[in-house]
């Protein structure tokens, strides 16, 4: 029956044996479809990946997910049915990862990108359930090195031995909490109204939906690119910070002049990351934002990714266990006026 309709079809064969053994297979399919039960055969996992990565609209989540996937591959082989992909597989695959030497991170990743290939399949009825639902996550955030926020005495120690273009950068990310690769390097002139009141940035390219925003800029950060522009203004380049060697693209390889700047100034422990560290703990310990607040000027959509950036300030604890101390002795005196 198709559409409420008899609809005959031929099997092709004239071996009477063979004919009834398509024809069970055949019922068996219109029972599965009718049933909503999954396929009997189900694909093999190289041929459903490629199929996977072909539905990925984005190049770049296309190219995070082909990264995984060939580990997942590598280890699972291509011709393994989606069917025989159980929790225990899914085990072995991250304990095989981490003896190979990879972070947790990247393992986590990688098992992300096949739970997402098993969800489509079962919403495709090609598989009864996800296997990968069953498998824990890696503790990840454990050996993740700590950010590592900026008092302004260091701000201004790795300024004093940067180069210029650096010192505006580091304020830039200090001030605003943009991330250093995705969001203030790529910067256009465009984007930065500095005449405005108050001054604001336009992000316009990011990691995720939630980091296109508009960015607020206090006054320091606004005259630190003001005097920017009047040297390196969109006469010179349409990038904020325009590559030395083609000022028609912005500039790239920040990292070795960040790692000569910490170093000489004492902090080799430090990371262009803490910059944006150093932003969010200001914003939590100075303003008393919110932690909405917090992760919107972050550029996160989430409040779960917070403890990353927002660390305590020695400052704001050392003042916590004074004023512990001074409400001890405010007790003290009560019970000795009492007495």
């Amino acid at each position: 029956m198709a559409g409420g309709r008899q609809r005959r079809e031929s099997t092709g064969y004239r071996n009477k044996r063979e004919a009834e053994k398509l024809l069970a297979l055949r019922k068996a399919q219109v029972l599965e479809d009718r049933l909503n039960v999954p396929r009997s055969h189900s694909p093999k996992l190289g041929d459903f990946a490629e199929q996977f990565l072909k539905s990925i609209p984005y190049d770049k989540t296309r190219s995070r997910y082909r990264s995984s996937i060939n580990n997942i591959l590598r280890h699972l082989g291509p011709n393994i049915r989606l069917s025989d992909i159980t929790p225990a597989v899914i085990f072995a695959l991250q304990q095989d990862r981490i003896e190979e030497g990879a972070g947790k991170a990247t393992v986590n990743r990688d098992i992300a990108t096949l739970s997402s290939m098993l969800s489509r399949a079962k919403r495709l009825r090609l598989i009864s359930r996800n296997p990968c639902c069953d498998v824990g996550k890696l503790n990840e955030r454990r050996d993740r090195r700590q950010a590592k926020p900026l008092s302004y005495e260091e701000e201004t120690k790795i300024k004093e031995v940067s180069p210029w273009w650096l010192r505006v950068l580091i304020t830039l990310l200090v001030e605003t909490g943009l991330r250093v690769k995705k969001e203030a390097l790529p910067l256009k002139w465009t984007d930065v109204l500095l005449e405005s009141q108050p001054s604001c940035i336009y992000v316009r390219s990011s990691k995720s939906a939630a980091g296109l925003r508009t960015v607020w800029l206090t006054n320091h950060c606004r005259e630190t690119l003001l005097s920017w522009r009047e040297m390196f203004g969109p006469t010179l380049s349409e990038f904020v910070f325009p590559s030395p060697q083609n000022p028609a693209s912005h500039f790239v390889d920040y990292k070795r002049a960040w790692k000569n700047a910490v170093t000489a100034a004492g902090l080799n422990d430090r990371r262009t990351y803490d910059c944006r560290a150093t932003f969010a703990t200001r914003v939590n310990s100075h303003c008393h934002a919110s932690a909405l607040s917090v992760a919107q000027l972050l550029g996160h959509a989430s409040t779960t990714i917070l403890p990353t950036y927002v660390k305590p300030l020695d400052a704001n604890t050392k003042e916590i266990i004074q004023t512990l101390d001074q409400a001890r002795s405010a007790q003290d005196r009560v019970t000795r006026t009492v007495q």
